[in-house]
C-alpha cells in the first residue's frame, strides 16, 4: 500500500464528509470519525465479491417473479457503496456486498436500510472484517453478516452470522465449505436464497 489515512486535527462530521464530496473518500471508510484506509484488495477478492452480487441479484429476481405487486419489499444489490451506520461519532463502511431496501439513488444508505451485508476477506482485513466491522454491523442492528473466504477458483468457506431476537452481537448461523456442503448459502430469511459454489467460481478448478 503506498497511501496512507490523512489524520485530521478534528473527527470528521457527516457535514464535512458530505460538503468534500463522497468521490473524495473513495479510498477511505470513517470509523469514530477518523479516516480509515481500505485494505488492498486482489483480483480474485474483487471478482468473488462481484459474483456473489450477481448471486444476490439472481435471489432477488426470483423473489420478484413470485411476489408481484406494490406491496412487496423492493431490495437492491450494491457494491462498495456508503453505509451509515451512526452521525455520532460518524461511522461509514462500505461492505463488499450489501442487499438494502429500496431508497432513491443518490440517497446515501443508512444502518436501517441493510438486509445483508458480506464482507470478503484477505490477510489485509481479517481483523477488521471479523472484530471491528463484525461488532459495528451488529450493534447497528444489520439483521445478516456474511464472511467469505477466497482461493484463486473461487469463495471456499462462507460463514453466515444473524441477530437474534433483541440481541445486539451476532449468533454463528452456519458455516459452509466448498469441498463439504452442497450450498455456499442456503437461507430463507429474510427471503429464499440458494447461493451454490459454481456460482462463485472466479477461475477454473485446480
Amino acid at each position: 500500500m503506498t497511501a496512507h489515512s490523512p489524520e485530521l486535527p478534528f473527527a470528521l462530521t457527516l457535514d464535512d464528509y458530505l460538503a468534500a464530496g463522497e468521490e473524495k473518500w473513495n479510498d477511505f471508510e470513517v470509523a469514530e470519525g477518523n479516516l480509515v484506509l481500505r485494505e488492498e484488495r486482489s483480483r480474485p477478492h474483487q471478482k468473488t465479491a462481484f459474483r456473489l452480487a450477481g448471486a444476490f441479484e439472481t435471489a432477488v429476481r426470483k423473489y420478484r417473479s413470485t411476489h408481484p405487486g406494490a406491496n412487496a419489499p423492493c431490495y437492491e444489490i450494491n457494491t462498495e457503496v456508503n453505509l451509515l451506520l451512526w452521525e455520532v461519532p460518524l461511522t461509514i463502511r462500505k461492505p463488499d456486498v450489501i442487499v438494502h431496501r429500496c431508497r432513491e439513488q443518490f440517497e446515501m444508505l443508512q444502518a436501517g436500510d441493510a438486509i445483508i451485508v458480506a464482507e470478503v476477506i484477505s490477510r489485509w482485513s481479517e481483523s477488521r472484517d471479523r472484530i471491528h466491522k463484525m461488532g459495528e454491523y451488529a450493534k447497528s442492528r444489520i439483521p445478516h453478516y456474511l464472511i467469505i473466504q477466497f482461493d484463486e477458483v473461487g469463495a471456499t468457506i462462507v460463514e453466515h452470522y444473524a441477530l437474534i431476537a433483541s440481541d445486539t452481537t451476532y449468533s454463528r448461523i452456519s458455516v459452509t465449505h466448498r469441498d463439504r456442503d452442497i450450498w455456499a448459502l442456503d437461507i430463507t430469511v429474510p427471503f429464499e436464497i440458494q447461493i451454490g459454489w459454481q456460482d462463485l467460481d472466479v477461475g477454473p478448478p485446480v
